[in-house]
């Protein structure tokens, strides 16, 4: 009777692991592509996720299934660093908009927010931890812009929520992440919020994005597009130079960890 329970217990977990493997190996899926991956039955699948998504290892964004920061960045110590390197730098940053800003890393195909200060009229709709898409307006789209091309087409491959009407659809985003790339900044006008306009940069450490940096306000308050990218580029900077030799001790996204371990 032992033996049997203990032969119970190594194959429900067997099955947690090969979900969680799945996930993790995938960067980012849905509950239909592990039971196509896997051949496990729905039901499994269902109260696997689900007590997986209880015990913080993986998080739902917008019906995609992710590792979860504590898979994605097993060092807490690494994104409280780069948060109290920046504090100051946002700070200054908010004083000289008089607008709210955001700190943004990619977490696989995800943008985590680190830290936000509010400033001004009007909702932000990022917090601190808070997990959105990676195409969720100009505090994330940056960090899409400058990810790996294959972390750019897993995204424009998958479904893509439409968080307004403003949201775009796969080719519109394509351009306008080319865009990113060529000027080095992004405006996006209601794409999360509407009446919200952001504006963000990535702040990037030779040829790598660390994370991104923006500015959000109604969009009565944010016309002057190009004072706010001069802001963000000062503020970038100054980010940069606070940095450690070694930026990879304050962030490094998950699937480049190894080129520094």
């Amino acid at each position: 009777m032992t033996v049997r329970t203990e032969k119970g217990e190594l194959t429900s977990l067997d099955r947690g692991l090969r979900i969680l493997s799945f996930i993790q190996d995938h960067g980012q899926t849905d509950a239909a592509g592990i039971i196509a991956g896997l051949g496990l039955p729905s039901s499994t699948v269902y109260r696997y996720v689900r007590l997986l998504k209880e015990a913080g290892f993986v998080i739902d964004v917008n019906g995609q299934l992710l590792p979860s920061r504590r898979l994605a960045d097993p060092s807490a110590a690494g994104s409280a660093h780069l948060v109290d390197l920046a504090r100051p730098v946002l700070a200054r940053l908010r004083e000289r908009s008089g607008l709210s800003v955001a700190l943004t890393v990619r977490v696989h195909t995800a943008a985590l927010c680190l830290d936000t200060l509010h400033g001004g009229p009007g909702h932000v709709a990022y917090h601190p931890g808070e997990v959105l898409a990676l195409y969720a307006g100009a505090s994330a789209t940056p960090l899409l812009a400058m990810a790996p091309a294959s972390v750019r087409e897993q995204v424009l491959a998958g479904r893509l929520h439409r968080f307004t009407a403003a949201t775009p659809d796969a080719e519109p985003l394509r351009a306008e992440l080319a865009t990113v790339r060529r000027r080095g900044y992004h405006v996006s006008q209601g794409w999360l919020t509407p009446g919200m306009t952001a504006v963000g940069v990535p702040v990037l450490v030779g040829s790598a994005c660390l994370c991104a940096l923006s500015l959000v306000g109604p969009d009565r308050e944010l016309t002057e597009v190009a004072e706010a990218v001069a802001l963000l580029r000062d503020a970038a900077g100054e980010l940069v130079a606070r940095l450690p030799r070694s930026p990879a001790i304050a962030w490094t996204p998950p699937e480049e960890r190894g080129a520094h371990g």
